[in-house]
């Protein structure tokens, strides 16, 4: 038993110490490694520093000038003179002689109006007043003949010529509103022009308080839209205005701008002449452009180079570095270095090409125009010849 364990125990001793030998060759072979390592980074020959070019940028110095802002909003052409067509007598449509769309001339016949009654009356007291003439004229002769005998005095002749004179005048009311009533029975057009719309039907009653219809003038349009409150103040009478429509451009300017607004659109009314529409339908949509905003003799930048930073506007400024060490800091001759610089701006008006600084800049400053990732606060660049 006791030999067995010796036994034993001999072969556990051979082999931790062959073990331990393993441990000693891995160790020596990770040395030889990392000591060759070690030689050979050091026999490596030192690359050379390769400098690294700065961003090239372009700048500019603000502009000083004017700068407007449009806005354009939808009108519609309308007829530069509207005619609203009233009978000037009662009485029953009996014939219509035109309808909607129609091109009509001046006294073109619109409608007949069954107004016999009020000229029969009209005849009535007419011939009546002829009467009355007649019978005064009968006196007058008769008074004339007695004050050249001497029979009457003259204040009895004035007086029958007086009565003469009063009878004449009726007389020739009588047979104005004759003619009147007669002329009123056929409803004439006042104007040359198209029949917009009318509203008659036959033997329908027509009354001077009754629309017949709507014309038109030729020629001429207006333009007629609506803008808010805050847009008022731009528009008054003799304000230009422009629009467009399937790609033609017309002029025109603002004639008239209601006070009050609409009870239905919250909206002011404008009207607008437009110079070479005759051919424009009426009822046509067309677009208006006007200023609505305007700044004059103000700083000015091109838009893209204005950025946005935390809700704050920035411009990028540079400064021009001096001295040899900047000149090499250029790859040309012809290229300045420079520091950049990121300032804090207050804009104003903006076109969409030049906005308007307000505040943080001045007529001098060198602005950045160019975008390139290396723009940053205290960044080095270099400026493009002949843009500084």
């Amino acid at each position: 038993m006791n030999e067995d364990m010796r036994e034993e125990t001999a072969m556990s001793e051979a082999s931790r110490r062959r073990g331990r030998r393993a441990w000693r060759i891995v160790l020596f072979l990770c040395l030889a490694i990392i000591a060759a390592s070690v030689v050979l980074r050091l026999m490596k020959p030192e690359e050379p520093m390769v400098t690294v070019p700065l961003s090239s940028v372009s700048v500019s110095e603000p502009e000083r000038g004017d700068i407007e802002i449009e806005t354009s909003l939808v009108g519609t052409v309308m007829p530069a003179s509207v005619y609203y067509v009233m009978p000037k007598t009662s009485g029953e449509i009996r014939e219509i002689y035109v309808q909607q769309g129609d091109v009509v001339n001046e006294g073109d016949p619109i409608c007949r109006i069954d107004n016999d009654d009020q000229v029969e009356a009209a005849r009535i007291q007419r011939d009546t007043a002829q009467i009355a003439v007649d019978t005064a004229r009968t006196n007058l002769d008769r008074m004339s003949a007695l004050l050249q005998t001497g029979d009457i005095s003259r204040q009895s002749y004035e007086q029958t010529q007086s009565a003469y004179d009063q009878a004449k005048a009726a007389l020739d009311a009588a047979q104005l509103s004759y003619e009147t009533q007669a002329e009123f029975s056929t409803v004439t057009a006042p104007v040359s022009g198209t029949v917009e719309s009318e509203s008659m039907d036959l033997n329908a009653m027509a009354s001077p308080s009754v629309q017949l219809c709507i014309i038109s003038g030729e020629g001429a349009r207006k333009v007629q839209f609506s803008v808010p409150d805050r847009l008022l103040s731009a528009v008054s009478a003799g304000t230009p205005v422009h629009m467009e429509r399937q790609g033609t451009s017309y002029e025109g300017v603002v004639t008239k701008v209601e006070q009050m607004p609409s009870s239905q659109t919250g909206l002011f009314g404008v009207e607008a002449s437009i110079e070479g529409a005759d051919l424009i339908a009426v009822g046509s949509g067309i677009k208006v452009y006007f200023v609505s905003e305007k700044a004059e003799d103000v700083l000015l930048v091109p838009t893209d180079a204005v950025t946005y930073d935390g809700g704050l506007t920035y411009l990028y400024t540079v400064t021009f570095e001096d001295g040899e060490g900047a000149q090499d800091a250029a790859i040309s001759s012809d290229n300045r270095a420079a520091t950049v610089h990121k300032v804090q701006v207050e804009t104003g008006l903006s076109d969409g090409q030049q906005t308007e600084i307000i505040s943080g800049i001045s007529d001098t400053d060198q602005i950045v125009v160019s975008w390139t990732a290396q723009l940053y606060e205290g960044a080095q660049v270099q400026v493009l010849p002949g843009e500084d």
